[in-house]
């Protein structure tokens, strides 16, 4: 069963959904009302399904979304198993031809979400995608990325990254010199937002893993070039996203304080361990078509 807005409103229809929204969220309840509620004030006409699921926060979301969303089927689990445990939970159990993955944190504008998925539908050849994501106050987000060289998490959380050639090292890696009105092809795109082909996404075998959190929408980009499937970002869609670099550290001497930066550390030696030797499969993927 899925759900669809129409003039009457909301209806559950006996149709198989064509996207299915994955959230996860950890002790987040007031950004996921706000994005629940953004997506009912949108309105979307396409046939969906929506998981939810809470990785432990032992605070009122599940009870509170069952009780007035009862359209979102809220997977509760009993302990943080990590972003990319908790999102297989859910692709286990989605039906939708597109996988769409939105962060709690995210702001919903109508017509955004219809945009974006006739967008896809026009571009067969694409198997992940991105949006234009902008911060509250209406300024361009980074949101796609050229794959990471080793010394890129050194740059960013060193001084070494205020040298001339760190900081020009960290804008290629941002992509500061892309035009973000126009689509094109990059190495990956930000999880906060992300369609992705169910076909592709099995094909993959869903998310690594390995990565609790951080690297796993990097990990799942890369492969998809792969397996031979192209990752785009697109300014047909805009949404808002309220970004909060929680492993973010403006001191070497944090890390040891910080535990989400030292998340994102293990998860970044697992990546290169992961990929140690290979091509960009970007580069790979072009020149064998």
């Amino acid at each position: 069963m899925s759900y669809r807005f129409s003039e009457f409103g909301l209806e559950a229809i006996d149709q198989k959904p064509l996207v299915s929204f994955i959230t996860v969220t950890y002790k987040m309840p007031h950004f996921v009302r706000h994005l629940l509620r953004g997506l009912a004030d949108a309105m979307p006409v396409f046939p969906f399904e929506f998981f939810l699921v809470d990785n432990g926060s032992e605070d009122e979301t599940v009870n509170w979304v069952r009780e007035r969303f009862p359209w979102v089927q809220v997977i509760a689990s009993s302990r943080n198993l990590g972003l990319s445990a908790a999102n297989n939970l859910a692709l286990k159990q989605a039906q939708g031809e597109y996988i769409m993955h939105l962060n709690p944190d995210l702001t919903i504008f109508p017509g955004e979400l219809e945009k974006w998925i006739a967008w896809m539908q026009t571009h067969p050849e694409i198997g992940i995608s991105g949006p234009r994501l902008l911060n509250p106050d209406g300024t361009d987000q980074d949101s796609c990325y050229r794959f990471p060289r080793l010394w890129i998490p050194i740059y960013r959380r060193t001084i070494f990254g205020r040298t001339p050639w760190g900081k020009r090292a960290v804008h290629h890696y941002l992509m500061k010199d892309m035009d973000r009105e126009k689509e094109q092809d990059v190495d990956w795109v930000l999880g906060a937002a992300m369609c992705m082909r169910h076909e592709l996404v099995k094909k993959i075998g869903g998310f690594d893993e390995r990565f609790f959190l951080y690297f796993e929408d990097t990990d799942l980009c890369r492969q998809a070039w792969k397996n031979g499937s192209r990752v785009s970002y697109t300014p047909a869609a805009k949404f808002s996203h309220y970004h909060r670099r929680e492993s973010g550290t403006k001191h070497v001497w944090e890390v040891f304080k910080n535990p989400v930066t030292r998340i994102h550390i293990r998860s970044a030696v697992k990546y290169f361990l992961k990929y140690r030797g290979e091509d960009n499969p970007r580069r790979v993927n072009l020149l064998i078509k």
